[in-house]
């Protein structure tokens, strides 16, 4: 998802947000009434409010926003298609990656209904404009792209939001993923050699488990000279501290999922050891079936979690790890990340001026989200402040609310093919394709032999390689056969909380009970 923020017909936007600017530069310097001058796309100055304004802004709009303003946060691990799935029952322990996709449920409850779900059109776009709107909200404006093939090829969606695999942006160097294990064979060791050359960020889930298969996978790197500075190790659970070393010594980054990795595998990275290493860390979310809804509920996990195991992990520096550091493990740092003059627009405002600046984002619910702001462009947040930067008149934004507060959005995007598909129209489809997915599948099936044609749109899985989630005979009817899949599933909510959702938390066998009450109290 790349931003594609409208272009106004008259003059490029020019507006002025105060309140208290955390900037997390390289000093980490906090305005506690500071003000962002914003032209277009670009940062043109962060200043205290106090004084004169340059000529350019006598005339622009001056926004209170009542809130603490911070750089927009950066999501580098999420398998996002799957995000409208809620959250598995996971029914036992596991050791490594290559078990638990092969539990029958799992292909039922979730492999197999987003195969319905994203290979149809109608549900293929409202699963992007669900999922890219339920990002937003939780202030995130950058993560990694979806995949869509329209009229036979594939091409990233662009949206309302950046991905680091097709910035669109010539200061932005476009990242890459891998999913499938790396194994000993020549040539796809030269493939992933090519690839850490090419990318200033190659993402790798790597050694995601706890036992030998999966520290073989970090050892298979170190044997053919893979541990670049250009890698991403997604997960990173199966690596020892002196392998964390390397890592950090040799420029290699880490992509920590908390949440994931204790819901699966029932522990997750030594906090001691990822910090003592010195390994330039970031957060990321995984995917709603078994990890965080957003960005906001991960750091609430991790600040947990480094807690429990004694560590000194500061809530500065998780704060850094969604932001700064994040983009410093993308290769964007001089563009996004922070806030300073000629840097890239993108924000997140939390309401409130008060408390520990960081503790207040990491504490934050998505009912405090103010302003979610993409290249310039408001994105979401409260209705009132989205009134006053709507520059697009032809294209006003979508009410929503959240636990009583008026919000909006504004996801109009130019070029897409999405814009005639708002974010509630998009949840009501889903809803209902979700609630008999064989009859939907019926339907849809039956659209494309009276069309006579592929689908016009459709999403391509990330998170289905086959020589991880099925092995042997069985394997393309394990993963592919349809007639197998859940009568009816959940959609899931676009924000944490609810009965349901602390239903699902209660029943996760492999957390510990103080963090299911630690989250419960988080967002109480």
């Amino acid at each position: 998802m790349s931003t594609g923020a409208s272009k106004p017909t008259d003059a490029v936007p020019r507006y002025i947000l105060e309140g208290r600017v955390v900037t997390l530069n390289s000093r980490d310097e906090v305005l506690e009434r500071g003000r962002i001058l914003i032209r277009g796309s670009r940062i043109i100055a962060v200043e205290p409010s106090d004084g004169p304004l340059p000529e350019a802004f006598q005339d622009a709009p001056i926004i209170d926003t009542r809130g603490t303003l911070y750089p927009g946060l950066i999501d580098l691990h999420n398998h996002f298609v799957y995000d409208v799935l809620t959250l598995w029952r996971v029914p036992k322990r596991y050791l490594d990656r290559t078990q638990w996709p092969r539990h029958a449920e799992y292909a039922s409850r979730i492999s197999l209904p987003i195969r319905v779900l994203a290979g149809h059109a109608p549900s293929a776009r409202a699963i992007v404009r669900y999922i890219e709107a339920k990002a937003l909200l939780a202030g995130t404006t950058t993560g990694q792209g979806i995949r869509t093939r329209v009229s036979g090829g594939e091409a990233l969606f662009r949206g309302a939001m950046r991905n680091v695999e097709e910035p669109r942006d010539e200061h932005l160097p476009a990242g890459s993923t891998r999913v499938m294990d790396l194994h000993d064979d020549a040539e796809d060791i030269e493939s992933f050699r090519d690839a850490l050359k090419s990318r200033a960020a190659y993402f790798y889930h790597l050694g995601e488990g706890v036992d030998d298969y999966a520290h073989r996978r970090y050892l298979d790197l170190a044997e053919h000279d893979l541990i670049q500075p250009s890698l991403v190790g997604i997960h990173s659970l199966g690596l020892q501290r002196q392998e964390l070393d390397t890592m950090a010594s040799r420029g290699a980054k880490v992509v920590w999922s908390p949440f994931s990795n204790l819901l699966l595998y029932g522990q997750t990275l030594s906090v001691p050891d990822l910090l003592g290493s010195g390994v330039t860390f970031c957060l990321g979310c995984d995917w709603s079936p078994t990890g965080s809804k957003n960005l906001l509920q991960e750091l609430k996990v991790a600040r947990h979690e480094a807690a429990r195991q004694g560590a000194s992990l500061s809530s500065r520096t998780l704060v850094r790890a969604v932001t700064a550091d994040a983009a410093r493990v993308a290769g964007w740092q001089a563009q996004v990340g922070t806030l300073r003059a000629n840097a890239l627009a993108d924000l997140l405002i939390i309401e409130g001026t008060g408390g520990d600046p960081y503790d207040a984002l990491i504490s934050a619910t998505e009912k405090q989200v103010r302003l979610v702001i993409v290249d310039g462009v408001a994105r979401f947040g409260d209705r009132a402040l989205m009134d006053k930067l709507a520059f697009d008149r032809s294209h006003p934004p979508e009410n929503w609310t959240v636990d009583g507060i008026e919000k909006a959005f504004y996801l109009w995007a130019e070029d897409s093919p999405l814009n005639d598909l708002g974010f509630e129209a998009a949840r009501s489809l889903l809803d209902e394709a979700m609630a008999d997915l064989p009859v939907f599948r019926q339907r849809m099936e039956h659209a494309v032999r009276e069309r006579g044609g592929p689908e016009p749109f459709e999403l391509v899985l990330d998170n289905e390689p086959q020589d991880v989630f099925a092995t042997g005979p069985e394997t393309a009817a394990f993963i592919t056969d349809l007639s197998r899949v859940a009568g009816r599933i959940t959609l899931d909510a676009p924000t944490v909380g609810g009965p349901d959702y602390w239903e699902l938390l209660s029943a996760q066998v492999n957390l510990d009970d103080t963090l299911k009450q630690q989250l419960r109290q988080d967002y109480a």
